[in-house]
């Protein structure tokens, strides 16, 4: 209770020594002759000033302790650790960045062209729907043929980097693909 009394004390005796402080500062910046509004709008301008330096030294405290906080929360959740006392960003944290920017790969592969028919067919979630129309422009860019929104159908072997990137998609369990060796009543499908 005492430091709370003292605290309180001081913080007066302060803000009366900065008051007299802006007064004289006020009384000098007017001039010799100056009238009492003038040495007034200059003692409250000086008052703004002090106020506002105040202000921006509690918004800098906030802003330390809020950058604090986050960064705590980036070391608790194992985006970000402290090697050498420098912060650097882990694996988690790299994988993050690639999650948030919803970065796609690239969606052109190198084709190569095949005799038998590859059958892909998909059904990727609506809350995915940005990575299933990546999939649609993918499959086209391979030059496969449209049977349905979600089945293509093509004579292009299937790129190895495209299943790699449907896995770091996390798409692969959505997505079948089928290659057919002898088309049998598939013949009127050849033509794509």
């Amino acid at each position: 209770m005492r430091g709370k009394i003292l605290l309180k004390a001081l913080e007066i005796l302060k803000d009366g020594v900065i008051s007299q402080i802006d007064f004289f500062e006020a009384v000098l910046a007017s001039g010799y002759g100056a009238s009492m509004n003038k040495i007034d709008y200059e003692y409250r301008k000086c008052q703004r000033v002090s106020e506002f330096r105040k202000y921006n030294e509690e918004d800098l405290r906030k802003r330390r302790r809020r950058l604090q906080v986050f960064i705590s929360k980036l070391k608790h959740d194992g985006l970000i650790k402290e090697v050498k006392n420098k912060l650097t960003i882990s694996n988690a944290g790299r994988k993050k960045i690639l999650d948030l920017k919803n970065n796609l790969p690239d969606r052109h592969y190198q084709t190569e062209n095949q005799r038998g028919l590859v059958i892909i067919s998909f059904d990727i979630p609506e809350k995915l729907r940005r990575k299933r129309n990546w999939l649609r422009e993918v499959v086209k860019n391979l030059q496969f043929g449209m049977v349905h929104k979600s089945v293509w159908i093509g004579k292009v072997k299937i790129p190895h980097e495209f299943i790699l990137d449907l896995e770091l998609l996390k798409i692969i369990e959505f997505v079948e693909i089928f290659e057919i060796g002898k088309t049998g009543t598939l013949k009127k499908m050849e033509n794509f």
